[in-house]
């Protein structure tokens, strides 16, 4: 008797709770449309295998195309390579302004999926994120553009410039097979385009709220070397003096690690650190406000971090070293690859020098990517201006400037054109999550892409759309 009377009790109390658990369910499923239609998009466009090396990137292409296509919009897959195209688009305004162009790349870095929490091309959602190779670089990006764009064109709404979605193939590796021969091969597909948006920016989040919106103008420039060794190949019992390929192929990175990257602050930097510092209360925002030359390098050292403190020098990382098949087998050849990023200002001539003079005999250098400084793109545009205003609108109290980025993408080959380029981050992004970009469990939180999904319609509405601009 007291067990019935206890769960009928029980009955009753799930009875009464059951509306208010369907109404909070409810609200928490509720949402802008094209917000969910976005997620369902990034959730597929992540569950693409796009790793460069290979790269395959056509499979991503297609994905995107046919989304366009359900929309209406001529988007056509470009590219010599049939296995590595991309896709392009273009709402067409009747107008001179300079268009747009939506950029981000197709590819992403491989990965090991015995190393992730989930697999790495599942799409899963998980505990409010949204995992994958991919989730922050860069599809994420690519869909909110995409977003934006056909919202466009899904409102009908009157452009005062054309607006051009570009997703390329190959930036992981450099974007030579991408982004470099579309402008090459097919420059009419780019008339009149004066600005691009593009990843490279970033945002400093403090507990869910951005203090700082960095806008790229400006990168580091890549020096890609692939180091090559040989040796006399035999028994390891035996080995001989000079330790063979793979011995002599170790000294010689051992000495490209050390070649000296003394500290220097070039002007960008001054000013982006200068910016970001602004947003920054503790010891760290007071390095940046106050840096210049000459620095305190000790405390530049104790206080900056890694990422910050690669803007004030070159970086050398060895990444991958390749030579020997057995353990008791000398090896006749070995090799490793040496990811360089130099200044903005700097040209790759000197620091390659420094590599080769490292080389005993039997070693080679092979360039395999470099590149050479571009202007930076000015920060007194009405673009800028619109970046600016979206940012803090959706963020009060939120601090934004130009910043430099330690990286590269493919926002050098049209500033080198002359075209401005900009890197953004739409996104919020904590630190913890941000650490995967490159690494393993890559995702970005559900709601933050969501929020960046509104943000992106935002900017670029308030920049095409006639009748709008900050002037």
């Amino acid at each position: 008797m007291h067990s019935s009377r206890t769960l009928g009790i029980l009955a009753l109390f799930f009875c009464l709770l059951a509306p208010v658990q369907c109404r909070r369910a409810a609200a928490a499923g509720s949402g802008d449309p094209v917000e969910r239609e976005a997620e369902d998009a990034l959730v597929s466009y992540l569950r693409i295998d796009t790793s460069n090396p290979p790269g395959n990137e056509t499979s991503g292409a297609r994905f995107l195309q046919q989304l366009l296509i359900k929309d209406g919009i001529d988007a056509k897959l470009i590219g010599s390579d049939p296995k590595r195209q991309a896709v392009y688009a273009r709402l067409v305004s009747g107008s001179n302004e300079k268009a747009l162009v939506l950029l981000h790349h197709i590819d992403v870095v491989p990965a090991v999926a015995s190393q992730w929490t989930n697999p790495p091309f599942a799409g899963v959602r998980s505990n409010g994120y949204l995992w994958g190779r991919g989730a922050l670089d860069i599809k994420s990006l690519g869909i909110a553009e995409l977003m934006a764009f056909v919202d466009l064109k899904r409102r009908h709404v009157p452009l005062r410039r054309d607006v051009i979605y570009l997703a390329t193939a190959d930036e992981e590796l450099g974007g030579i097979n991408g982004c470099r021969a579309i402008l090459d091969q097919h420059p009419e597909l780019f008339a009149n385009a004066g600005f691009v948006l593009n990843e490279g920016g970033y945002n400093e989040t403090i507990v869910d709220h951005v203090s700082f919106w960095g806008i790229e103008v400006q990168a580091k420039v890549p020096l890609w070397l692939r180091i090559t060794m040989k040796g006399s190949a035999g028994h390891a019992a035996s080995p001989p003096d000079d330790g063979g390929a793979l011995g002599k192929l170790v000294r010689s990175l051992d000495a490209i690690s050390r070649i000296p990257t003394p500290y220097r602050l070039t002007p960008s930097v001054a000013r982006a650190f200068h910016e970001a510092g602004n947003a920054r209360p503790d010891e760290r925002g007071e390095v940046l406000r106050g840096i210049a030359d000459p620095m305190d390098v000790a405390r530049v050292e104790r206080v900056l971090s890694p990422g910050y403190r690669a803007l004030l020098h070159d970086t050398i990382a060895i990444t991958r070293v390749d030579g020997g098949s057995a353990i008791n087998v000398l090896p006749a050849n070995a090799s490793a690859d040496v990811d360089i990023r130099l200044l903005p200002d700097e040209t790759p001539n000197a620091m390659t020098a420094k590599v080769k003079e490292t080389l005993p005999a039997g070693g080679e250098l092979h360039v395999l990517l470099d590149s050479q400084p571009v202007p930076e793109s000015p920060s007194d545009t009405e673009l800028f201006r619109v970046l600016s205003s979206s940012f803090q609108n959706a963020e009060r109290g939120s601090i934004v400037g130009p910043v430099v980025g330690a990286g590269t993408s493919d926002s050098r080959y049209f500033r080198a054109r002359g075209i401005v380029a900009y890197g953004i981050a739409p996104f919020k992004v904590n630190y913890y999550d941000a650490d995967t970009v490159h690494a393993n469990d890559e995702r970005i939180r559900a709601r933050f892409f969501a929020e960046g999904v509104r943000l992106m319609r935002t900017i670029v509405s308030n920049f095409c759309a006639a009748g709008s601009g900050v002037r």
